[in-house]
C-alpha cells in the first residue's frame, strides 16, 4: 500500500534534516515498512574519509573549528544517508565530550567519526570504541585515573547516563560502592601525551580483586562495559537508551509500554541500535498526532534544514557564526548531560540569533536566484512557492494568512522586498521550528 506523502514527510524530518519534493515523491509508493528498510540503508553515505576537514595544528583554533563545523554540517546537508548523520548528532548528545574541557579538534572530531562508523550498529562496540578514545578520556577525567589513586567521573557516568540510569530512590541500578570498584577496573586506561590518542598503561592499573554489582573478579574498562550491556543489568540499560532516542526520533517522555516494546526489540537484536530505530519508526505511535507536532528543531537541525531546502552550502549559510548564540554550539555539549528539548531552544535570545540567520540567508539565497520569480505569480503562488521551497507541507491558516498579508502589502507599495522577506519570513514561520 502506497504511503501518505505527509507521512513520508514526517519521517525525512525526523531521520535527517527534510526531504526534499523529489526524494518525497520516489518513496511514496512503497509501503511504510519498505520506506524504513530504505531509510535504515546507509551504504550510499559518503566514505568516511571524504573530504576531511583540515585540523592541521599550525592552523589556528577559529580555522580548524570552522572546518570541523563546515565539514559535519556539509555533509548532513548532501548526504544520501541522512540517519547516518543524524544518529551522530544523537551519539553527540548521549556519549558527551566537549571542546571546552578536552581542548584538542582532532581528539574531537575523532569522536564523532566514531558515531559515524558504529552509530547504528553494535551499542557495546559503539560505548567500548567511545570510552577508549581520548575525547571521552579526557572529558571524563580518566585520563588522570590510577591505582591508588582512582578518579570515579567517568565510572559514574557510564552508568547514570549512558547506560543503566540512576534508577529510583527505592530501587537505585547501581550503589556508591559500584562507582568505586568500577573506576578501580578502569585505572590506567589513558591519553598519550605525545600522540593524542588512547593508550593503557598496564603499570597504573588496579589489578585486585574488585566488586562490582554483586560479582567478584579482577574487573578491567572494557569487562565493566559487556557486563552493562550485556549482563544482568541489560534490561535497564535497553529501557534507558530506548527511552532516549525515542524521545530524540519521536517525542520526548513516552508511555512504558512503548518502551517496554521498543527495549524488548533492542534486546532480541543483541542491542543492535539499527534494529532499536527501525522499532521506534515501526511502531504506530510514530506516526500518530503526537509525534507530529512532539519535537522542536534543535538549532542544529534548523540550520541544515535551512542549508537543505535552499541548497546554500556550508561555505555560504556559515553555521559556525550562529549556532552558538542559538544555543547549541558543536563539539562544545553544555555539559555531560548533553543539550535537552523543545522548551530548551526556546528564548528571546535564541530567537534572535534566529533572526540574524535568517537574515542571512535571504540575502544569499537572493544571490542565488532563490524565489526570483514570485512577482510574476498570483498572491496564493508566491506564497505556496515560499511555502514549497521550505519544505513546509502542511501550514496552518495562522501562518498562510500572515505570508498573503505579507505580500499583499508589499504589492500595494513598492514590492522591492517580497523576495527577501518571503525568503527571510519562511524560515521563521511556526512551522519550520518543527522537525
Amino acid at each position: 500500500m502506497p504511503t501518505p506523502a505527509a507521512d513520508v514527510a514526517h519521517l525525512l524530518r525526523r531521520v535527517g534534516f527534510g526531504g526534499l519534493p523529489a526524494e518525497i515523491a520516489a518513496l511514496t509508493p512503497l509501503t511504510w515498512e519498505q520506506i524504513v528498510d530504505r531509510v535504515l540503508d546507509v551504504s550510499s553515505a559518503p566514505p568516511i574519509n571524504a573530504g576531511l576537514p583540515n585540523l592541521d595544528r599550525n592552523r589556528g583554533w577559529w580555522e580548524r573549528y570552522v572546518d570541523m563545523t563546515q565539514f559535519w554540517t556539509e555533509r548532513c546537508r548532501t548526504t544520501n544517508a541522512p540517519l547516518a548523520e543524524k544518529m551522530v548528532l544523537f551519539w553527540h548528545g548521549f556519549l558527551c565530550s566537549a571542546m571546552d574541557k578536552v581542548a584538542d579538534h582532532q581528539a574531537m572530531f575523532e569522536q564523532n567519526q566514531v558515531f559515524r562508523v558504529h552509530g547504528l550498529g553494535s551499542f557495546q562496540t559503539l560505548l567500548r570504541e567511545t570510552s577508549l578514545q581520548a575525547a571521552m578520556l579526557r572529558y571524563l577525567d580518566n585520563d588522570v585515573n590510577v591505582a591508588g589513586s582512582p578518579n570515579e567521573n567517568f565510572a559514574r557516568e557510564l552508568m547514570e547516563l549512558f547506560t543503566v540510569g540512576v534508577g529510583t530512590p527505592s530501587q537505585p541500578t547501581y550503589t556508591e560502592n559500584d562507582v568505586r570498584e568500577s573506576a578501580r577496573a578502569w585505572t590506567g586506561y589513558g591519553v598519550d601525551d605525545n600522540t593524542g590518542r588512547y593508550v593503557f598503561r598496564p603499570e597504573k592499573h588496579d589489578n585486585g580483586a574488585k566488586t562490582f554489582m554483586g560479582t567478584t573478579q579482577n574487573w578491567d574498562g572494557p569487562q565493566i562495559i559487556t557486563h552493562l550491556v550485556d549482563g544482568p543489568p541489560r534490561v535497564q540499560t535497553s529501557r534507558f537508551v530506548a527511552a532516549k532516542l525515542w524521545a530524540f526520533l519521536a517525542y520526548p517522555k513516552p508511555d512504558a509500554a512503548i518502551i517496554d516494546t521498543i527495549s524488548a526489540a533492542f534486546r532480541d537484536s543483541n542491542m543492535r541500535i539499527d534494529a532499536l530505530v527501525r522499532a521506534i519508526l515501526l511502531h504506530p505511535e510514530f506516526r500518530s498526532t503526537r509525534a507530529r507536532q512532539g519535537l522542536v528543531r534543535s538549532p542544529f537541525e534548523f540550520v541544515v534544514a535551512a542549508m537543505r531546502y535552499t541548497g546554500l552550502p556550508s561555505s555560504v549559510a556559515h553555521p559556525e557564526w550562529t549556532l552558538e548564540p542559538m544555543g547549541q554550539k558543536p563539539f562544545d555539549p553544555p555539559n555531560v548531560s548533553g543539550w535537552r528539548q523543545n522548551e530548551y531552544w526556546i528564548s528571546a535570545p535564541a530567537m534572535w540569533a534566529k533572526s540574524n540567520f535568517a537574515s542571512h540567508m535571504r540575502w544569499r539565497g537572493i544571490d542565488a536566484g532563490l524565489l526570483a520569480n514570485t512577482a510574476s505569480l498570483s498572491v496564493d503562488g508566491a506564497v505556496n512557492a515560499a511555502l514549497a521551497l521550505h519544505g513546509i507541507d502542511r501550514p496552518s491558516a495562522t501562518t498562510i494568512a500572515a505570508l498573503r498579508n505579507f505580500v499583499d502589502e508589499e504589492r500595494s507599495s513598492s514590492r522591492w522586498a517580497e523576495q527577501a522577506g518571503l525568503l527571510f519570513l519562511t524560515l521563521l514561520t511556526p512551522e519550520f521550528q518543527l522537525a
